[in-house]
């Protein structure tokens, strides 16, 4: 029988069947989980611990894909133009899905090119610093930076990124000058701040913790009103700067047009990681806290990040600190 008789034959008289054969189960290939920033941050972080465990849930190899630059913009354009078939999410921090599109023409629509499958992890936030500067607490760099206008630099995972505008609203509450200094990611801002090329910076929690540790970074102040369950020591920054918080967050995204069927299959192996006692106390150790729930609660979230850094932001161009 020709390959042309027995298609006609299975949608003729197994209408049922073929429809079935066609839907192949999911996955039935590898996944990649694209990062927009450079290994060893807390994005990066976050994503490996996430395809251990998805690998194992769903059976399938999940790949860890780093795409730096442009404060984002590069791994999530390359996702938002993939295939939306559930092989290649975007780990997608704050600054990609809210600050970005707010401050810079990005080449992608978050509400038109993406579809949630869930929120993974909010991240603590610390100000930090190096030995050589001799700083010690976050009233050291303030008072410094008003007796030296423009002199003290800081660090950045980019222009415009969430980092940067939480440092220049630092700036405006406390009423100093310090000169920006933007680099590709985490790793890079860590060498910066170790070579003595910059002189302050906030990070990632999960990130900094064993530079903090082992005595090469100087915890200034957790940007949580909170503080840290990590760093107890170490005291909020709004007791230097009061009303000041700042914090950050990760979530999983998959090309718009996924289905509904593979967005759910995602969202429940991610929330099981999520649940998961071990692995939440693992995450809580490393600064982060496990934000499971639906991709209905990401999308409320999303908002409420935009309505709060809008706010930042429009602080921010009217200082003309930002392009």
């Amino acid at each position: 029988m020709s390959v042309v008789t027995l298609a006609m034959s299975a949608t003729i008289f197994m209408p049922t069947v073929a429809s079935a054969q066609g839907k192949v189960a999911f996955p039935a290939k590898p996944i990649t989980l694209v990062v927009p920033s450079e290994a060893g941050g807390a994005v990066d972080i976050t994503a490996r611990g996430l395809a251990q465990q998805l690998s194992m849930t769903l059976g399938k190899q999940v790949i860890v894909d780093n795409r730096p630059g442009a404060s984002g913009a590069i791994g999530a354009t390359y996702v938002a133009r993939s295939a939306p078939d559930g092989y290649t999410l975007l780990v997608g921090p704050g600054t990609v899905m809210v600050v970005n599109p707010m401050v810079s023409k990005a080449q992608y629509d978050v509400a038109r090119d993406f579809r949630a499958v869930g929120l993974l992890v909010s991240a603590e936030l610390v100000f930090v610093t190096s030995q050589a500067t001799g700083f010690k607490t976050l009233g050291d760099v303030i008072q410094f930076a008003k007796k030296n206008p423009g002199k003290l630099t800081y660090a950045s995972n980019g222009q415009g990124s969430s980092f940067h505008l939480a440092t220049e609203l630092l700036q405006d509450m406390a009423g100093i000058d310090m000169l920006h200094v933007p680099y590709k990611g985490g790793a890079s801002t860590e060498t910066g701040l170790l070579s003595g090329d910059i002189g302050f910076m906030l990070a990632n929690t999960a990130y900094a913790l064993p530079q903090i540790r082992s005595g090469r970074m100087v915890a200034l102040a957790v940007a949580s009103p909170e503080g840290s369950k990590e760093l107890p020591e170490v005291p909020a920054a709004s007791k230097t700067v009061p009303g000041y918080e700042a914090n950050t967050w990760v979530g999983l995204y998959a090309p718009a047009g996924t289905s509904d069927d593979v967005i759910a299959k995602l969202n429940a192996a991610v929330n099981a990681y999520l649940r998961d006692p071990k692995q939440a106390s693992d995450m809580r150790a490393k600064g982060l806290e496990p934000l499971p729930g639906s991709p209905a609660d990401a999308v409320r979230f999303q908002s409420q990040e935009q309505a709060k850094w809008g706010r930042v932001v429009s602080l921010v161009r009217a200082k003309r600190r930002l392009n």
